[in-house]
């Protein structure tokens, strides 16, 4: 059973992810910064981390001090999510960024995710990364571009554009989904593994 390290003073969201965990991975709860770097110290073990960003006083110095520990794969939680700050916080190498109360069985995605190498972040803070950084998109082809098929190319525009998942269901008339299923292939063609690699394609 694989290890997942939950760094969090707060009660009610250590019992949260223990709860959406619990038979699925092992898990070990820390709540001083201190103890957890010893403990990364003295192991070569490789495990997840998941970080409650307001149990950090300072988080962008923690993430910083972190960097060196290359056996940790490091997911960032904040119980109100903001999408400026959290921008940020992705130059800090960490490979996945969500709500504290994220539902169980997207926990378990993303957990899953992550361990396949795909970077996870929530909805909005994907989208303002793309609007944010790939604001010129000349839709030229790249090279991936001919393995699509007509449909796929049209929602790898639309993700380069910075749609939703939802907003292209809606604009396709197509089922979610269907829709999920597409970006995958699209995902395998493009050898990407998130929506802003995707976008960085076409500038």
């Amino acid at each position: 059973m694989k290890k997942i390290i939950l760094f969090t003073k707060m009660a009610s969201i250590k019992k949260h992810w223990q709860n959406a965990l619990y038979g699925k991975y092992l898990t070990v709860s820390i709540d001083n910064f201190n103890i957890l770097t010893n403990y990364l110290k003295n192991t070569d073990e490789k495990f997840i981390l998941m970080l409650d960003e307001l149990s950090i006083r300072d988080i962008e110095g923690s993430l910083l001090s972190l960097e060196s520990y290359h056996n940790v794969t490091i997911l960032v939680f904040n119980s109100i999510p903001e999408v400026h700050h959290a921008s940020t916080l992705l130059t800090r190498g960490i490979k996945g960024y969500e709500n504290s109360y994220i539902d169980k069985e997207n926990l378990l995605t993303m957990l899953k995710s992550v361990e396949n190498g795909y970077r996870w972040l929530f909805a909005d803070l994907t989208n303002f990364v793309i609007n944010k950084y790939v604001q010129t998109i000349d839709k030229s082809e790249p090279e991936f571009l001919h393995l699509l098929t007509q449909k796929e190319k049209d929602i790898a525009l639309m993700i380069a554009d910075g749609y939703s998942n939802k907003e292209i269901a809606q604009e396709q008339n197509i089922a979610l989904s269907t829709v999920k299923g597409h970006i995958r292939h699209i995902f395998e063609k493009a050898g990407v593994t998130d929506r802003i690699s995707l976008a960085l394609q076409f500038r």
